[in-house]
């Protein structure tokens, strides 16, 4: 539960700076004008230095993950396994890590590449003193990223003595230790007038493989079709296979987990050949011979020892990709933070920060797979005679010369040359599992004078201050890429070289350390990314209204962001198989910005108003881009406290977000996911029409293999992306509107109710709002083969597949719109007791606080040219909509105080969802829409965490403090959906029970 360090609740008064006057003036987040009391006209939510020791989380980002204004960030968080990655961020309100931005004691922190994200590793946990929350549009206070909030790390800086933390994390199912170490120093010198603290850390994770894990996370599981009986929402049922035209259910089977994974396994699966009943007598008879005479669409595979061949008909043959991937990933991180500041006079102080930090995040997948047309010799001398006839009537059989690309290197056959082309699908287990290993360092400073100016006059430009600061931020990543294969290295060694034996037989387990050698191949990529920031502003009061002084804030702002992605030479080519290529990414943006703020007291002390205050903001920003330009940003609101016990508040806000440098100048990335081809049979069948086949078949699938596995064979699909240099700038209207009780007659008392509406146009992404929208609005919705939509589809012109190197081009574009909306309500009451614990008091408190979010809508509109196809995806969860929107999330937490010692229980919960498989066509209308009884599993069930904590000081130096998260130990609900280990792991716990204990001692 969000709170801060005395026990303040979400959104209550803000405390005081350690040590400083409770009437002195504060800045609350939100606003650049420091002003005597901390209500603020938006919503802030504040996670106290309490709550993050409490949460027992050694890394700040899954405490943000936790508040309920947060959405799972699947590609931000230890459970990604993502190459690249190695990040944390935070996903304010589900629009993304790109739309919110990062601060920390209000000003921008180091970015970590072209996306321009800060890297939550990158803050240190023991430092922060609270962080502020603000979600909704801050453009016109803090410029583009904010257009779903602020998030605002609040530092202790300025600290005397010697401060040591240790804590142990342990999870149950594995026990993986997790270990972070800090140490503080600080002092004043210069007979008080300055004050340094230095701050190290060590933090050291270890990885839990899907493997280790075991449970849901071991298998990768199917949708299918299962025996009556086998069927569980936690595994994998027996395989059914009902009676030829009759659906499962019919059938005699039902709907249920089956055991899958990826077709290219390492005995090898060859594909890509016409089947038994499609073939020519010739290669009908050299089938039979060989032992393939019901050799399918998924071809044929060996032996162990290479010297039989059998037609692969079973998905149950597929290679099981969990046990090898992370399921979290090991980190191990070093940083440094240094700040200062010197009083150089008594109105002119001087401040310094520094950070340095080294991380190193690793990452882990199953073995490398390789399943691309190839060439072999007829007269290949590992295979049996009858398999070497099928080559040669493969051969025979060409009618055009096939030209056969493998990475850098390109080979053309003819009719009876000696070389066949097959599908070869292979899992190179004998390479070893792929390997990533991230290093980041980061550097930041940040240099400034602020202080006092004076008045001017005594009515007018009074009480005047400024602050000049100069932030630099460079952060330089090294990708070490392992395990991988060479595509052109592979085809070279299957073919003989002057009549030589190839140098690698793939026909079943029969790579040798010599061809492992050969077909190896490893590669390293590079990314620098900077960020320069300086500003000058001055806050004071404008001049002085019967109500109150007019408060305000005006200066100007310059940033450069630049970004380069260096690629691997053999990655960029397109030769490495097992880690998606790109090209060179390299760009720069700069911004010159005006702004201003004001805080105008309207009415005060009258009947039902105690005050009533206006605010307003403005920036002018003024791009580099060609696609952006010059753009306006702004607020206006009211503050309406009708009595010491109610205040009414509202905030209108204009922000942006122009775009950055990936986007711009990104090159193409291939990215392989989960998603589903409307022309195979993956489909739901409801969708399978005429018109839907007539689609299918303009774009490229043979009429005989629409709606058929032979489209899909696997769950995942590759597509490219690229940037745009011509971008133009998001843009977002917010609306916030609630109600604070702070009721007279019990001050311990404290609510508020607060409603958002954020609209967001010219979303950034990829075409039609990505693969499967754009799968969708091809095939589905707009039906027609002309279309933008539809050309972005590329397919292998035997199989219909859409399979390497036949991918889908997805390119950025301000193509969507995003809409959500909802109501925040927090709470907090505090209990004083007249009963204590014997030996530690006789008396005690308890307090109890809760956070929840009631999600009203969440809706993406794809391609804002067709704005009535809107994917409605409040309460669902799925390839669409992405990690689980449920309409509730909440949490709420007890404590109990008695003098030196804390019990703590705290209550997480996660609302019920249903897949978007059935929602969004619902929502939308369609005929199509299949029904929720044909889908296997489509609801998650709500989840609910229990976490227990206690915090005891032995004395005023020394604290130990410990706990267990979901002490149930919960396992996460399983979906096929979901992008990483049958679930959505960064939205669900997966590592069940997670003990934790700590201490700390001061000097």
């Amino acid at each position: 539960m969000a709170q801060t360090a005395d026990g303040l609740s979400p959104e209550a008064p803000l405390p005081a700076a350690d040590g400083a006057d409770t009437d002195a003036d504060i800045i609350v987040t939100g606003s650049r004008i420091a002003r005597p009391e901390t209500d603020a006209s938006t919503p802030v939510n504040v996670v106290g230095q309490e709550e993050i020791k409490l949460s027992g989380n050694v890394n700040i980002e899954k405490t943000l993950a936790q508040i309920p204004q947060a959405i799972g960030s699947q590609f931000g968080s230890a459970t990604s396994n993502t190459v690249p990655g190695g990040f944390a961020d935070v996903n304010l309100r589900g629009f993304g890590a790109t739309r919110n931005l990062v601060l920390v004691n209000g000003r921008r922190y180091a970015i970590y590449g072209p996306e321009q994200v800060t890297d939550l590793n990158t803050i240190p946990s023991s430092l922060v003193k609270r962080v502020e929350v603000v979600t909704g549009g801050s453009s016109a206070v803090y410029g583009s990223d904010a257009i779903t909030g602020v998030v605002n790390f609040i530092m202790r800086d300025d600290f005397e003595g010697v401060e040591g933390r240790a804590q142990l994390n342990l999870d149950r199912p594995t026990g993986t230790p997790v270990y972070t170490f800090d140490l503080t120093l600080g002092g004043n010198f210069a007979e008080g007038r300055g004050n340094l603290v230095v701050s190290g850390n060590y933090l050291k994770r270890n990885s839990i493989t899907r493997g280790e894990r075991g449970s849901f996370a071991f298998l990768s599981l199917n949708d299918g079709c299962v025996v009556r009986g086998t069927s569980s929402p936690n595994t994998a049922g027996t395989p059914f296979t009902p009676p030829a035209g009759m659906g499962c259910v019919a059938g005699g089977g039902e709907l249920g987990f089956v055991a899958g994974g990826s077709g290219d396994i390492p005995n090898g699966r060859f594909s890509g050949i016409p089947t038994f009943a499609a073939a020519n007598p010739a290669l009908q008879s050299a089938y039979a011979a060989a032992g393939l005479g019901q050799v399918g669409g998924r071809g044929f595979t060996f032996n162990d020892a290479g010297t039989a061949a059998r037609p692969q008909i079973s998905p149950q043959d597929d290679f099981n990709l969990g046990p090898d991937n992370y399921l979290i990933q090991p980190q191990e991180r070093w940083m440094i933070n240094s700040f200062g500041h010197y009083d150089f006079t008594d109105s002119i102080t001087g401040y310094m920060e520094l950070h340095y930090s080294n991380n190193v995040v690793n990452a882990r997948l199953a073995p490398t797979n390789v399943g691309a047309p190839t060439l072999f010799d007829v007269n290949n001398p590992y295979l049996t005679p009858q398999l070497q006839e099928v080559l040669r009537q493969l051969d025979l059989a060409e009618i055009d010369p096939i030209t056969v690309a493998a990475g850098t290197s390109s080979r053309t056959t003819t009719r009876g040359d000696g070389l066949a082309v097959l599908t070869a699908g292979r899992r190179y287990a004998e390479v070893g599992a792929r390997m990533a290993s991230e290093r980041r360092n980061v550097f930041r400073g940040a240099w400034g004078l602020r202080g006092d100016i004076g008045s001017l006059s005594e009515n007018a430009l009074s009480d005047l201050k400024f602050d000049v600061y100069y932030t630099y931020a460079r952060s330089e990543n090294t990708l070490k890429l392992s395990n991988a294969i060479s595509r052109s290295r592979l085809q070279a060694s299957l073919l003989s070289v002057g009549g030589a034996a190839p140098v690698c037989n793939i026909f079943g387990q029969n790579i040798d350390d010599a061809c492992a050698s050969a077909i190896a191949i490893n590669a390293t990529n590079t990314t620098v990314a900077t960020q320069q920031v300086a500003q000058a502003s001055v806050t004071g009061t404008l001049f002085n209204l019967p109500a109150g002084p007019v408060g305000f804030s005006t200066g100007v702002e310059w940033r450069k962001t630049s970004a380069e992605f260096s690629p691997d030479s053999f990655l960029a080519s397109g030769d490495v198989a097992g880690f998606n290529p790109g090209l060179p990414t390299q760009g720069s943006t700069s911004v010159k910005e005006v702004f201003g703020e004001v805080r105008i007291p309207l009415l005060s002390d009258i009947r039902f108003i105690d005050s009533l205050t206006a605010n307003a903001a403005f920036r002018y920003s003024d791009y580099s881009l060609s696609g952006v330009g010059g753009v306006w940003t702004y607020l206006g609101g009211l503050d309406w406290k009708i009595s010491p016990d109610i205040t009414i508040r509202g905030q209108y806000q204009r922000a942006i977000r122009a775009p950055n440098v990936n986007e711009l100048f990104g090159g193409i990335t291939r990215v392989v996911g989960v998603a589903t081809d409307p022309c195979s049979d993956r489909g739901p069948a409801s969708q399978q029409t005429p018109a839907v086949r007539a689609v299918c078949v303009a774009t490229g699938v043979p009429n005989a293999a629409v709606f058929t596995r032979d489209v899909q064979p696997e769950p995942i699909m590759p597509a490219d992306f690229g940037g745009n240099p011509n971008l133009g700038e998001e843009k977002s209207d917010t609306y916030t509107l609630g109600v604070v009780l702070t009721p007279r007659f019990d001050r311990r008392l404290f609510i508020s109710v607060d409603y958002f509406n954020i609209g967001l146009e010219g979303a950034v992404a990829s075409l039609g709002g990505g693969l499967q929208n754009t799968l969708n609005l091809c095939y589905v919705v707009l039906q027609d083969a002309n279309s933008e939509f539809c050309q972005a589809i590329r397919r292998n012109p035997n199989s219909g597949g859409i399979t390497d190197p036949f991918v889908a081009q997805i390119r950025n574009a301000n193509t969507g719109m995003l809409k959500t909306s909802g109501i925040d309500i927090a709470a907090r009451y505090r209990l004083d007791l007249d009963f204590g614990f014997p030996g530690l008091g006789s008396a005690s408190n308890l307090t109890f606080q809760t956070n929840w979010t009631w999600l009203n809508e969440f809706t993406s509109t794809p391609v804002a040219a067709f704005p009535n196809i809107k994917n409605k995806c409040v309460g669902s969860f799925g390839p669409t909509c992405g990690q689980p929107l449920p309409r509730w999330r909440g949490t709420s937490r007890i404590t109990w105080e008695v003098e030196d010692l804390s019990l703590s229980v705290r209550h997480r919960y996660l609302g019920p969802v249903t897949t978007d498989r059935y929602l969004v066509p619902l929502r939308q209308g369609s005929a199509a829409t299949p029904a929720l009884d044909s889908i296997v599993y489509p609801r998650l069930a709500a989840q609910n965490y229990i976490d227990l904590s206690f915090n005891y000081d032995v004395n005023e130096n020394i604290q130990f403090f410990g706990g267990a998260n979901n002490v149930f130990n919960n396992n996460p609900p399983i979906t096929t959906q979901g992008p990483n280990a049958n679930t959505f792991s960064a939205t669900y716990d997966v590592i069940g029970t997670e003990f934790f204990l700590g201490a700390s001692f001061k000097f």
